[in-house]
């Protein structure tokens, strides 16, 4: 059984209530077409998804978005390329070192986002996309980096074992 949380209602049902979620789309700098999906209202803060996941499954289905925007934010979940609703080339060239953060600035630029009017977050792949904004240039007004460790920020190299056993067991 599939959940698709982008239903043509714009509900999901989560574990302690309802949230509308609304599905947007962007050019990036280099023509891709990438998705975000917004929800609730006030004060903007973008989150990052993770690897192999999307803004569906990290923020909507565990109810994180839910509680962010009963607190009284405008939550922004961008799907990175290659993820989701995003476009995804098949082009080696269409992911270029910091391609993601690159797509993060034009997500910020296209929304009108300012300089300490925005919070970012990510969680694993949007940590490192959150942390390559920041080192580059982004100034928001909070962040959070969660969900893969000190070392793993320090340590980028390659993750042992770990994605290839890990893809292999998807097909």
């Amino acid at each position: 059984t599939s959940i698709n949380p982008w239903s043509t209602a714009g509900w999901i049902k989560l574990a302690s209530s309802p949230i509308e979620v609304s599905t947007h789309r962007f050019t990036a700098d280099d023509g891709v077409e990438l998705a975000w999906h917004e929800a609730g209202q006030g004060r903007p803060v973008v989150l990052i998804h993770g690897l192999f996941s999307d803004a569906a499954v990290n923020w909507v289905k565990y109810g994180a978005a839910a509680e962010i925007t009963a607190r009284g934010f405008r939550l922004i979940m961008p799907d990175l390329r290659a993820h989701g609703s995003s476009g995804k080339p098949h082009d080696a060239t269409a992911y270029p070192k910091d391609v993601l953060a690159d797509d993060g600035f034009a997500l910020i630029r296209h929304l009108g986002l300012e300089e300490g009017g925005y919070d970012l977050g990510g969680y694993s792949l949007g940590a490192r996309t959150t942390v390559r904004m920041l080192v580059r240039g982004a100034r928001p007004r909070k962040t959070v980096i969660a969900g893969m460790g000190l070392d793993r920020l320090l340590h980028t190299g390659p993750s042992g074992d770990f994605f290839p056993k890990g893809l292999s067991k998807l097909g």
